[in-house]
């Protein structure tokens, strides 16, 4: 180690993944340092090699890896090299992991506090350990600490599961946190608490910060170094600023202007055409050139190698300031395309609305003997949506979005209230009826790969409600599917591969054409984008937007990133607490929000420029959304709304027309 603030330095790291067609090369010659109280960001699409640089450098690689060739220095202590005995000495006291999936990294019939427990007395750790789960669950920012430990992982919300694991992670206050897309699916307030957390824990007890993520903004907001991967090779490391401001590699710059902007209005979004190669297959030369919008031949003959540049940074790239030619290739050519969606809303006033929902609810029964209680999910919901609209629907996690969604659907029954589809009533009709009303309602789910049965083939898949609506006759169905895979942009020669042969962004395109077999009316698509890298996310946008316009679809789109909301809807919805607080065009809601709960969400939208990330104020809500087991009196929002006064402790406010929009709040006059 060169510099006594250096904690980590990883150098010309290689790792291989054994497979049945060979050696899978992974991650090949990846070097980067972190120091004392700083933070790195790794990043790059989903195969890049990220979350395996990352479980490399702390030794938590599977059994079929094989390290070929490198160097882990930790301290004075070289990782490659360390026993399991050492190895177990270093996980916890000295590395914290925070992983991605909590459902998955946490143990589903433990309590909290035993788990957390349960690290403190494996590392010895001295004193009464139920107070320190107290204290460390109150330190994430838990309410309620005491009550929260003694319940299981599924009783929590994702953003509480999360802050459980950041609390494990930190239980014996490591040097060194990695952290693993920790802000992955969470809404953007939440995603604000937990970026506030790990900035605080760098500043008031020096913990370095390794942080692996596809979201730009959350690198941008949190880190002071970046490493950009790419097939498995570093192609660009430097100072954030540096790396956002003026990126040096064709790729970096590629990445950032596929990034959805609330200031920027495209007719679609930009995208990186194609996809990263497979790792038993990497093409000759540099790895990008065959995806790159500026490469040469040159490009195919070598594998380029880091080299310093002017800006004080590293690049692997032959060519010199090319890398911003390309950024601007890719917006020049969403600029240009052919208008996917047009943006006006079909209101009731031209034609009769496709769905019309009122005083829809959905309450559920919970708990046991004399403790039943009821729990409002969606509590009361009145709205429209016109032919052809895109409907975007947003809120915290627990707000009562899927709900709605799944209540609409009536994959779930109606408490009270009704929803109708072209004047029929859904929640009076029979099971055969709803049937025949399926072909005109589908979803398409958040995750792909459990909405999809493994063991069917996409064509058994994609051919099942092709036969069981009679849609077409088994002679005709194979050219039927072919077709849909052609319109969602796959390749009918995959139509006998099963879902675990194609990647993220692939099954959700499976995913797409199966909603879209029967040519349905309205769609409802939950979360479909949120765990998908920047360009594939907007890929699967644009497919959508195009899909809307080709077929006149209604879609109800739901999801908890504000900046793709604005660029596919027409309208927005704004959910808290089972109700809709406000509603208005996507311009109105997003670039000037009245409701103080869609200021809060609108200020938490991430954006990949540090230097506006540094300077921003956000308005970081307290704590989680309050139990629609127990809503609060009056407005549900006041106990953390910043502008709540007496009154809105008593009063319940009613969606009601205010500047040119739908909003619920007595005092939207005043704020």
């Amino acid at each position: 180690m060169n510099s006594p603030e250096l904690l980590l330095d990883v150098s010309d790291y290689s790792v291989g993944f054994r497979t049945e067609r060979g050696l899978a090369q992974v991650v090949d010659k990846v070097s980067f340092q972190v120091e004392r109280g700083k933070t790195l960001g790794i990043v790059g699409e989903s195969g890049s090699g990220k979350s395996t640089a990352l479980l490399a450098a702390a030794r938590l690689l599977p059994g079929n890896a094989r390290v070929d060739a490198g160097s882990v220095q930790f301290g004075d202590r070289e990782l490659i090299t360390a026993t399991t005995k050492e190895l177990r000495s270093v996980h916890g006291p000295e590395i914290g992991m925070l992983y991605q999936d909590t459902l998955r990294a946490l143990n589903p019939v433990m309590k909290i506090g035993d788990q957390i427990t349960e690290i403190l007395r494996a590392h010895d750790a001295k004193g009464n350990h139920r107070d320190t789960v107290v204290e460390l669950l109150q330190s994430v920012g838990i309410s309620e600490p005491a009550r929260r430990a003694s319940q299981y992982p599924h009783q929590l919300s994702g953003g509480m599961r999360q802050r459980v694991m950041t609390a494990m992670s930190l239980a014996l206050a490591p040097k060194l946190l990695m952290a693993d897309e920790p802000t992955t699916g969470l809404d953007v307030t939440i995603q604000a608490q937990v970026l506030d957390l790990l900035r605080r824990r760098a500043i008031d007890h020096g913990t370095a910060t390794i942080i692996v993520s596809h979201d730009l903004g959350v690198i941008a907001n949190l880190c002071n170094r970046v490493v950009v991967m790419y097939a498995g090779r570093v192609v660009e490391t430097g100072e954030t600023e540096q790396i956002f401001g003026d990126p040096q590699h064709p790729y970096t710059a590629s990445l950032l202007s596929s990034v959805p902007r609330v200031d920027r209005s495209l007719p679609r979004l930009p995208f990186i055409v194609g996809r990263p190669p497979d790792a038993g297959a990497l093409p000759t030369g540099c790895s990008f050139a065959p995806r790159c919008p500026v490469a040469t031949p040159e490009c195919e003959s070598s594998v380029p190698p880091l080299r310093e540049t002017a800006s004080g940074g590293h690049s692997a790239c032959i060519h010199d300031g090319v890398a911003g030619d390309a950024g601007r290739l890719i917006v020049d050519a969403a600029e240009a395309a052919v208008v996917a969606h047009t943006g006006k809303t079909v209101t009731s006033d031209e034609s009769s609305p496709i769905v019309v929902v009122r005083g829809l609810t959905r309450h559920y029964r919970v708990g046991r003997g004399g403790n039943r209680a009821t729990l409002r999910a969606v509590d009361g919901v009145d709205l429209e949506i016109g032919r052809g609209e895109f409907l975007g629907l947003v809120g915290e996690s627990g707000c009562g979005k899927s709900s709605l969604a799944r209540t609409v659907m009536q994959l779930v029954h109606t408490t009270e209230g009704t929803v109708e589809l072209e004047g029929r009533n859904l929640t009076t009709s029979s099971p055969s009826e709803m049937l025949e009303i399926r072909r005109d309602l589908q979803m398409i789910f958040q995750d792909p790969y459990a909405s999809l049965n493994p063991r069917s083939t996409v064509f058994a898949t994609l051919a099942e409600p092709l036969l069981v609506h009679k849609v077409c006759t088994k002679k005709e169905v194979h050219a039927r599917v072919g077709e849909l895979m052609e319109t969602v942009g796959l390749a009918p020669r995959f139509m006998q591969k099963y879902p675990h042969e194609f990647s993220g962004g692939q099954r959700q395109r499976i995913a797409i054409a199966r909603a879209l077999a029967l040519r349905p009316k309205v769609v409802l698509a939950d979360e479909p984008v949120s765990a998908l890298d920047v360009s594939i996310q907007a890929q699967i946008l644009n497919l959508l937007a195009e899909l809307v316009k080709k077929m006149g679809l209604s879609l109800i789109f739901i999801a908890h990133d504000l900046s793709v909301v604005k660029h596919i809807s027409d309208r927005v919805a704004v959910m808290y607490l089972g109700k809709i607080v406000e509603l208005g065009t996507a311009e109105q809601v997003i670039e000037n929000p009245v409701h103080p709960y869609t200021k809060a969400l609108v200020s938490a939208i991430p954006t990949a420029n540090p230097d506006e990330e540094r300077d921003r104020q956000r308005i970081v809500l307290p704590g989680d959304p309050p139990s629609p087991i127990n809503p609060p009196s009056g407005c549900s929002f006041h106990p953390r709304g910043p502008h709540a006064t007496d009154q809105c402790s008593i009063t319940v406010p009613v969606l009601e027309t205010f500047a040119e929009r739908e909003v619920s709040c007595i005092r939207k006059a005043e704020i």
